[in-house]
């Protein structure tokens, strides 16, 4: 049987693709086992939902080389300069790669360009804060790179080219690397890391870990030593590291100006056994604090918090939240506000630049999480090919990764004043909360083994 015979399927919650033809060696399942065959207690690697949750991904053609006449164009490294017919993609995260692959899906002779300033390499965005505890290195991470993709895609590729300047008028980039014109472009830029105002000699230490480049950086100063780490932040990726990092055996203590982690997510009694629980692992936690200065000694790193007390440490990692990178967009002269400003078909204020993912928002509202940006690159493909599929802003399913209290919470969007959270149930097994405002559930949050039964409910709030 071929390879090409088998199927994906996908993980809404985090992202995780079960590759019939890859399997998943890891929990048991051989290359080529069938989704069928997947036994009904396999859970997913990543976020630990269940085979019933993943959902068939459609089928994206594979392209050959264009024939005569034909407007696609292999695949290239090269200095493609684009054309007044290519749909040009800026950004090669989830968002990039997820609309490349919708596009294709609809139309499989429309030139599509990526442009990244970085490897392109198509890897696991979640998997970085799980990666110490399964073992994994860095490269582990790592599904395709950027030329294998971009050649079954039937599109082309330039790694390694920042864009500069997107002149609207003219519909061309300015890049590191020359000009290229473009008929639709589409911005899928990504945030970056919050930058923090800190002092002293070793401020310029502190990392912020967002992508794959700067994870290596984190492997890098974990292998040549560093035992205690203090984590800037109790948010989702603070308290994911802080997880990943304890289990592997690391002492780690978080700062945060809160009072409780994950405070903008979790209601109080789940965040209250978060705190327990990691607590247990030698987390230690420092709330209603800031990081002022980090000074180095011969020990490792001095940190002196807002509240007047000091820490020691070998490594400081931010994870004090990211911040949607809109330079590029706010200097073309688009819409913005938390985002780029875009509708229903992922449009900006202007008719042929799109935008998505963690750079783009709708209502005030960003959606940066995997499930909502693939529907927001398949409204994109569907508005390119004369197709009406909107996106709608459903309030993402959010699976906190944990491993040792797992946590799936849906948040309103915009909750009302009424609205408040009710225990539904509570046990050794876990607690369920749901978010009633009058009389209606429009949020939920499950802890422990309750879950795993999040992708049930959620379906069952979206109708």
């Amino acid at each position: 049987m071929s390879e090409s015979s088998f199927c994906r399927w996908i993980c809404d919650a985090c992202g995780f693709i079960y590759d019939e033809a890859k399997g998943d060696p890891d929990s048991g399942l051989a290359p080529g086992t069938r989704y069928q065959d997947i036994p009904d207690d396999w859970q997913c690697p990543l976020c630990g939902l269940t085979k019933a949750d993943l959902r068939l991904l459609p089928e994206t053609p594979v392209a050959a080389a264009p024939a005569p006449g034909r407007k696609g164009r292999p695949a290239t490294g090269g200095k493609s300069r684009g054309s007044a017919d290519h749909v040009v993609i800026v950004g090669a995260g989830i968002a990039g790669w997820s609309t490349a692959e919708a596009v294709r899906r609809r139309d499989p002779d429309v030139p599509l360009l990526l442009v990244t300033a970085c490897e392109g390499l198509i890897y696991p965005k979640p998997a970085l804060s799980m990666a110490l505890a399964q073992g994994k290195a860095a490269d582990d991470l790592v599904e395709d790179d950027a030329l294998t993709r971009a050649a079954a895609l039937g599109m082309e590729v330039r790694t390694q080219t920042r864009v500069i300047k997107v002149d609207a008028r003219a519909k061309r980039l300015t890049t590191s690397k020359g000009g290229i014109q473009y008929g639709k472009l589409v911005l899928a830029l990504g945030a970056s890391q919050r930058e923090l105002p800190i002092a002293g000699d070793a401020a310029g230490e502190v990392l912020r870990v967002n992508d794959l480049l700067s994870y290596r950086k984190l492997r890098k100063r974990l292998a040549e030593g560093a035992q205690r780490v203090a984590i800037l932040g109790a948010g989702l990726i603070g308290c994911e590291f802080a997880d990943d990092l304890s289990t592997a055996g690391y002492a780690v203590t978080i700062v945060d100006p809160t009072d409780r982690p994950l405070a903008s997510l979790l209601p109080e009694p789940m965040a209250a056994r978060l705190r327990e629980q990691l607590g247990t692992k030698g987390v230690q936690w420092c709330f209603h604090a800031t990081l002022e200065k980090v000074e180095r000694t011969s020990a490792g790193l001095h940190c002196t918090l807002s509240t007047g007390a000091t820490l020691d440490c070998d490594l400081v990692l931010s994870a004090a939240g990211l911040v949607p990178n809109l330079a590029l967009a706010e200097k073309a002269g688009l819409q913005t506000d938390r985002g780029v400003t875009v509708d229903g078909r992922m449009l900006t204020s202007d008719p042929d630049i799109y935008a998505l993912g963690d750079c783009a928002s709708i209502d005030g509202q960003v959606f940066a999480y995997i499930e909502p940006i693939r529907r927001q690159a398949e409204a994109i493909a569907a508005d390119l090919n004369g197709e009406s599929e909107r996106f709608a802003p459903l309030p993402p399913l959010v699976k906190v990764k944990t491993p040792s209290l797992p946590l799936s919470v849906c948040r309103p969007a915009h909750a009302s004043e009424k609205g408040s959270w009710v225990t539904i149930s509570e046990d050794t097994a876990g607690c369920y909360l749901e978010y009633r405002e009058i009389d209606r559930v429009s949020g939920f949050a499950l802890c422990g083994a309750k879950a795993s039964s999040a992708m049930t409910i959620y379906r069952r709030l979206e109708t």
